[in-house]
């Protein structure tokens, strides 16, 4: 066990911030951290997330799993606001202090019908993997 403060949190808040300023923003009706009630589709929702740590002698890298939903009135349209959370999601450029984002994969996407008939739901689970910066790194 490390003595490593996780990027967890500092990643999830980041992407949260980077999807919020992102043009997906202007098409869907908000972006939320839970699900809520009585929210108008389209809507996404950064949901889910895990952490699998990798410890080596000369650093930490962490693999962190953040499952997103896309909620709609239909498939295409589903599949469309999928595709571009997909498209921003996955873009490195967040900026977390003392870490550094090495590389982002698609680990599942899936539309299908909601619990009830009139929702289309996607699904999109993406794995970054982030790296602790050293200390004379941050200098």
């Amino acid at each position: 066990m490390s003595n490593w403060v996780s990027a967890h949190g500092s990643l999830y808040n980041a992407l949260f911030n980077h999807l919020l300023q992102s043009p997906l923003k202007a098409k869907v009706t908000g972006i939320y951290d839970g699900m809520k009630t009585d929210l108008v589709k389209p809507y996404a929702i950064l949901g889910e997330t895990d952490v699998i740590e990798s410890d080596y002698a000369t650093g930490l890298t962490e693999d962190i799993a953040v499952q997103m939903h896309i909620y709609t009135d239909g498939k295409p349209e589903c599949r469309e606001l999928l595709r571009l959370l997909k498209y921003y999601a996955k873009q490195k450029s967040f900026i977390m202090e003392g870490y550094e984002i090495q590389k982002v994969r698609l680990s599942n996407e899936q539309v299908m019908n909601d619990i009830d008939p009139d929702t289309s739901h996607g699904v999109l689970r993406l794995v970054y993997t982030v790296r602790h910066k050293l200390i004379k790194e941050m200098n």
